[in-house]
This record gives C-alpha cells, structure tokens and sequence, in this order.
C-alpha cells in the first residue's frame, strides 16, 4: 500500500472502496458523499459566493455568516448535505481549496492522543516465512520486550460460523442449496474458534494475519486488550452468543502479546492449537493437486513482465491464457453514457477498474527509446461478464453497445486473477480450519455447543 500524498503525523489513512461498495449498502449508507458529492458542493459554493459578493456590505457585514448559518440548519440528511463543509470557517477554505480538503485536518490525532489511545500497528512487518511453504511471515521490524504488544487485534464476531459456509446454487430459484456443501470461506483460515462454541473471532489487523504456527517455541501468544482500550468492552465476555448476535458493531479486541524478547528480523510464531495442528497435518497426509492443476497460471505471472506483450481477443483464439486471466482498464461507466471511442489520456487513470479485452496492440518506441506496445480495448458488456467477472463492478455496460479505449499504455492495463479463481480458493482440496482460541481465557458462558 503506497501513500499517494503526503500524510501528517497522527493522519488516519484512507483507501477507496469505490462507490459499488456503498451502493450495495444502501440501507445503511445510502448518505455517504461520493467524489461528485463534493464536487457538486464546490458548484454550489461558487453560484453563493456571488450572493456573498452582491448583498454582503459594509451595513450587513454578516451576511456571508447568517446566510451560511440557515444553509446549514437545515435539517435534511443526503449525500449533497453531508459533504458541506462543516463550518463557516471551512466553508471559506472551501472556496480556494475545494470543499473535500477541508475535511482533511478532521482526520489528524495529536501525538497526546496517540500516546493514550494508540496501539502499534508497525511493530511487525511482512516478509517471506522462514517455514517452507508457508508462504509469507511476520517479522518483529524493532525489539519488542517480553509482555510487550506485538500487534493488536480488534476482533469481528461472527455468531455462527455456518454464516461462512458455502454451498451449490439451486439452478431453478438461484437460492443456496444447503443439501450441497462446499466449504468455508477463506476468511475461517484467519479467525480464532473454540470447539464447544459456534463463534468465530477474526482479527481485522493486518499485520496479525501474517503470524504463522509454531506448537513447539511460540514467542507470542493472545491476550483480552485492557479493559481501557477503544472498541473493547470486557463486559461482553461475561454475556453469552445470543447477546453478540445482537452487536453489530466492533465491540471486542484482544492483543498479540511476547512470551519473551524478540529481536528486531525474528519471525513472530503464536500456538493454533493441537486441533488445528491435527487437521493441517492430515490435509498434508491426504492432498492431491486439483484436476486442471497443470494449466493454472496466476495473473502475477504475466503483471510482472510488463515489457511482453498482452495477446489480443484474435491471439487468444490459437494461444488462450488460463481461464484465471482478466484484463481491467480505467474506465469510468455510468448509465446513459453512450458507446463509442475513445482516446486514452492521463484522466482515466482516476477512473475506477472496469474489465476489458484487448482488441488491437501496437508498436511505439517508448520513452528511453526502445520498443513498446500500446493498445485498444473494448469494455466488457454485460452477456460477456460471470459472476466471478462482475464482482465489484459498479454499473455494467449493457449488451451489444461498444466502449472502446484507444491506444492505451501498457502500465493502464492490470492483469488480475478472476475472483475466487486463484488456487488458495480451490475448495475441493484448498485447507479451511480455525485457529484454536486458547480456552483458559474463552468465557465459559460462549460455549454454547456440547461435546
């Protein structure tokens, strides 16, 4: 993740979540500003500040104020109200800046506040496991002293853990079949479990979810945060799972505290318990790769030589890239835009992802003067997408209309995997279990199932 302006000491860090996110969630966010929200507000500030200009005088010199107070008091809450800028003061900012910019200083805690409520996120970084196989680890980036916080972990309760089952679709209603089991979500590989409880508690940090296994010498462990902490309220461990399914919101966090010193470059190991070992030892035991295994090619592959060139729609008939492969372009549709052609230009790099396929590739000579490509593509339409190609996508271009992107650069062009196609996703022989919570402090009241 790589900051794209400057961020101040104490700023919150944001990332977007594109505005799909939110219109799916309409129920409880449909009041959320999107970026036309604020730039709407920015019209609507320059139309007023010719009123300002024309009726505030030397005999009303508070009529900029007064009439921004009445704006303001009207209680009616949209997209267009909550992205007005929150004070008088801000308001005139807003004027030379842009009414989104006057929100940044909102989102800046003092180091004061820091010191008393913080809890540090850096103490761990990610890198390659010292484990064969395992993949990535986490390694301590200082010295962090025995009873010290490694990371910490405020906790998603999941009240029944059959919320991340999956199942077969039934073909005739488009309902789950839950006759037809698949498995469990990936997420379960994240998430902390007791057996004689139906909860599942997933860390939502994450530099914690690079902390691999280790039964034999653990130097951390997990630990309820202090009953002072934000978002933790030890009062809930005494409360049984009906009252959870009752809180949805963050309510409960726990620590990843040191059993001992650890050096700064040491991987950082917790205990997931024997029942979790038991079962990562037979499904090492039982594993057999999964049919059509030997034509599997993650997209990181081809995104990491972006000097080859991309096969166009015609290339692909004779040489098909594995079913895995999308392409996504920058492009920004919304209903009622109308096909056509278009030229690329820096612009659309602000555009959200949209899927594409390349149509036609050409040689330039780039930059440092050697050879490159640039290329056409055409938008997905709506009859060309899956599920699994449409996931994410906010408006989706309707069949039969044609929205073309001409002579786009190589770097506009991602190469992604397809949605639950890469092969941590394949469920027929993907490993699913839990991390084992450590039950000398899981509340006896959330044990809810019997052995």
């Amino acid at each position: 993740m790589i900051a794209e302006r400057h961020i101040p000491t104490g700023g919150e860090i944001f990332v977007t979540y594109g505005e799909h996110w939110f219109i799916t969630r309409e129920d409880t966010m449909a009041h959320v500003p999107f970026e036309g929200s604020y730039k709407r507000v920015d019209m609507f500030l320059k139309k007023i500040q010719r009123l300002f200009a024309k009726y505030e005088t030397d005999t009303d010199p508070d009529f900029m104020k007064d009439f921004w107070e009445v704006i303001t008091s009207v209680s009616y809450e949209s997209k267009f109200s909550n992205a007005l800028p929150l004070s008088f003061e801000d308001m005139k900012s807003a004027l030379s800046i842009g009414s989104a910019e006057t929100r940044l200083p909102y989102s800046v805690r003092s180091l004061e506040w820091l010191n008393e409520h913080g809890r540090c996120m850096d103490n761990i970084r990610p890198g390659n496991s010292t484990i064969k196989q395992a993949g990535r680890g986490a390694f301590a980036s200082r010295f962090i002293p025995k009873g010290g916080i490694v990371a910490p972990g405020p906790l998603l309760h999941l009240q029944n853990r059959t919320s991340i089952y999956m199942y077969e679709m039934n073909p005739e209603n488009g309902e789950r079949d839950t006759s037809q089991f698949i498995g469990m979500q990936l997420i379960v590989n994240y998430c902390f479990g007791h057996s004689e409880s139906s909860l599942l508690l997933c860390p939502y940090t994450s530099p914690s979810a690079y902390i691999n296994h280790n039964s034999h010498s653990p130097n951390a462990r997990i630990f309820w945060a202090n009953d002072d902490t934000h978002n933790h309220n030890p009062d809930w461990l005494d409360e049984d799972v009906e009252f959870l399914k009752k809180k949805n919101y963050i309510g409960l966090s726990v620590n990843f505290i040191a059993l001992r010193d650890i050096q700064p470059g040491e991987e950082v190991f917790i205990d997931y318990g024997p029942e979790w070992e038991a079962a990562w030892n037979k499904h090492v035991d039982e594993w057999k790769p999964p049919q059509g295994s030997e034509n599997y090619m993650p997209a990181a592959e081809i995104a990491k030589d972006t000097s080859a060139p991309l096969r166009t729609v015609h290339e692909q008939k004779h040489m098909p890239y594995p079913e895995n492969i999308l392409f996504y372009c920058h492009y920004g549709y919304m209903p009622g835009l109308e096909g056509g052609e278009w030229e690329w230009d820096d612009t659309f790099i602000q555009e959200n992802r949209y899927p594409c396929k390349i149509t036609r590739r050409k040689i330039f000579p780039n930059e440092i003067g050697q050879e490159g490509y640039l290329y056409d593509a055409m938008m997905l339409t709506q009859d060309e997408m899956d599920h699994e190609t449409g996931v994410f996508v906010g408006y989706i271009i309707p069949s039969g209309e044609k929205h073309v992107l001409k002579n786009i650069p190589r770097g506009a062009i991602e190469v992604k995997d397809k949605f639950y196609s890469k092969d941590e996703y394949a469920m027929e022989n993907s490993f699913r279990h839990e991390m084992m919570f450590p039950d000398d402090i899981f509340p006896a009241t959330w044990k809810n199932i019997k052995k």
